[in-house]
């Protein structure tokens, strides 16, 4: 099903079509930072992926925003040469250079996870679930100005999941509260739904695999993978489910995209998945507590695990959303530290502990996804 875009589509147009240039040849692992939001704590925490170290941690609140802003999520230039964080609680998207200086700030109700288009000079940003009713629509900013050019209508209630093919050509978002995507059609402005049957899903988050032809999500309600052909227009129809573990959150895939790994935020675990076949191939447990977002260093030797640690457990058939602190069922004064889980692929092991602040969320690295 097809929907004309409501906005003006020359303003979506000129947001596309040309503008900045995309970023340029991505910098080498070792040398990419890994920014990380700690949302009940008001910091993000810089890690660097060749020493496996903390770099730095940058006090928002000692930059002039509120005790609480909520960071979210992050997205980074493909060069390192400036990234993005989703402020929830304070409202705001912001630009930072990559040695961490401010360059700007759009304001927006709920922000939520942040995509770069490859191609083009928008980022798209979706919303949180912080917000009772937050928008039916992804926001598109121009990134070499950073001003909002438009909030483009979905039709789907509470747009979460997020990312945007390879070619740039198309950007979906998926509801938390129904089994539908909305993909936004980059040339000629038009949103098309795909309606999953069945049980209800709640896709948390998309990845695409490094050929450009298959995307990944996790239904955290139902315990499953779906996998999903985009090498061609949409609608997307899942084309498998696989059943996995509690509440599969976030997934990675492996350089040569063999392998794709998702977060099992309710069973404390990682599991690695064949792409051919869908089926569980490893999993890693030990030094995981509520796995969160994942990044895979882009030569596959170490995967990154965001812990929340929150320790409470949501209730059959609830959304972990609803009990992540400073979300819309817990206090974000019930936030506990949680930490960087670095597991060596080739072993399954972690190979180090990084402490990061209270209720981490989301990450983003140079050339991730």
């Amino acid at each position: 099903m097809s929907k004309s875009w409501r906005g003006p589509a020359l303003v979506l147009a000129a947001a596309c079509a040309g503008g900045g240039a995309p970023a340029g040849a991505p910098i080498p692992a070792a040398d990419a930072k890994l920014y990380i939001v700690n949302q009940s704590g008001a910091s993000i925490t810089v890690v660097d992926q060749g020493r496996l170290a903390i770099d730095t941690v940058i006090d928002l609140q000692k930059m002039g925003f509120s005790a609480n802003p909520k960071p979210h999520h992050v997205a980074v230039e493909r060069d390192g040469s400036a990234w993005y964080v989703s402020l929830i609680g304070d409202g705001r998207v912001l630009k930072f250079d990559r040695s961490n200086h401010l360059l700007g700030q759009v304001r927006m109700e709920s922000p939520g996870l942040l995509e770069i288009d490859p191609i083009h000079d928008s980022l798209y940003v979706g919303r949180s679930m912080t917000a009772p009713n937050p928008p039916k629509s992804v926001a598109v900013i121009k990134r070499s100005t950073f001003g909002m050019v438009e909030e483009q209508e979905v039709e789907i209630p509470r747009p979460h999941a997020l990312v945007t093919t390879h070619d740039g050509r198309y950007t979906s978002s998926a509801s938390l509260a129904e089994n539908r995507i909305a993909t936004i059609d980059a040339v000629t402005g038009r949103v098309t739904l795909t309606t999953i049957p069945g049980v209800f899903r709640s896709l948390v988050q998309f990845t695409i695999s490094p050929d450009g032809k298959t995307m990944v999500a996790g239904g955290e309600l139902s315990n499953t993978v779906l996998f999903f052909d985009v090498s061609k227009p949409p609608p997307y129809p899942p084309v498998r489910e696989v059943p996995v573990g509690g509440k599969p959150w976030d997934p990675a895939f492996s350089p040569n995209g063999k392998f794709v790994y998702f977060s099992l935020f309710a069973d404390n675990a990682v599991i690695e998945l064949d792409v051919a076949t869908g089926k569980v191939t490893r999993t890693f447990t030990g030094g995981l507590a509520q796995p969160y977002d994942m990044i895979m260093r882009r030569d596959g030797k170490y995967l990154f695990v965001v812990n929340q640690n929150t320790g409470a457990t949501p209730t059959a058939g609830q959304s972990a959303h609803d009990a992540m602190p400073g979300m819309t069922g817990m206090s974000a004064t019930s936030a506990k530290n949680g930490w960087l889980a670095i597991i060596n692929v080739a072993t399954g092991k972690v190979a180090k502990t990084l402490m990061l602040g209270k209720s981490p969320t989301g990450m983003g690295a140079a050339g991730a996804r």
